[in-house]
């Protein structure tokens, strides 16, 4: 009997052990980052654009720091995947995506699992503001909006002013005379992206 019961008991741990390491490896973690990036207004996809995983190195006495810890560029679909065993991702990873060109996006956080990034960056443009007094209208002009430009004056003659902008959407920009508020305007202008949009006011 006893003879009958040793490989019995030895089958079933060896069978347990085998069990336990078929689990433990289809149990991996696996932390998958993938997505398209894509321009805001457009559609199109932007190929080259960087996401940087970074882990935050956070402290309770204050103060913070980040630590790259890889990077992705999309490709010409504006698309990437990579995955990442649990051992490689910190606990407090985020993305951040950017490329040269368009406005950064930040804190997107990273969990264990499929995370899809699907986004679409604002592309950068420029608004070009010029003032000509020349309709003898009022001494100054005092400004509002979606910018912030400062007052101009009649006697400092024809003023001009940039701003960058976020492409593919409208500013507004609200103006009238700087002694009087009650009076105002409010010009709607398309930001066209990646270039400049002049916008001329005569008073």
């Amino acid at each position: 009997m006893i003879k009958l019961r040793f490989p019995s008991l030895f089958l079933v741990v060896f069978a347990g052990l085998a069990f336990s390491t078929a689990c433990n490896k289809s149990d991996e973690r696996i932390t998958t980052i993938q997505g398209r990036i894509t321009e805001y207004g457009t559609g199109n996809p932007i190929d080259g654009a960087r996401i940087y995983l970074l882990c935050y190195d956070g402290s309770v006495f204050g103060g913070s720091s980040s630590t790259l810890g890889d990077s992705i560029v999309t490709d010409a679909n504006g698309e990437f995947h990579r995955e990442y065993r649990q051992e490689d991702v910190c606990g407090g990873a985020y993305m951040i995506v950017w490329k040269e060109g368009y406005y950064k996006r930040d804190g997107l956080g990273v969990t264990t699992g499929v995370n899809n990034v699907n986004i679409a960056l604002d592309p950068e443009a420029w608004l070009k503001l010029v003032t000509i007094p020349d309709l003898g209208m009022w001494l100054s002009l005092g400004f509002g909006g979606t910018f912030r430009p400062h007052s101009v004056h009649a006697n400092q003659g024809t003023e001009t002013q940039i701003f960058l902008g976020q492409g593919g959407r409208k500013a507004l920009l609200h103006w009238g005379p700087f002694s009087n508020p009650e009076i105002n305007f409010t010009d709607s202008i398309y930001m066209v992206p990646h270039d400049t949009t002049t916008h001329t006011i005569h008073y």
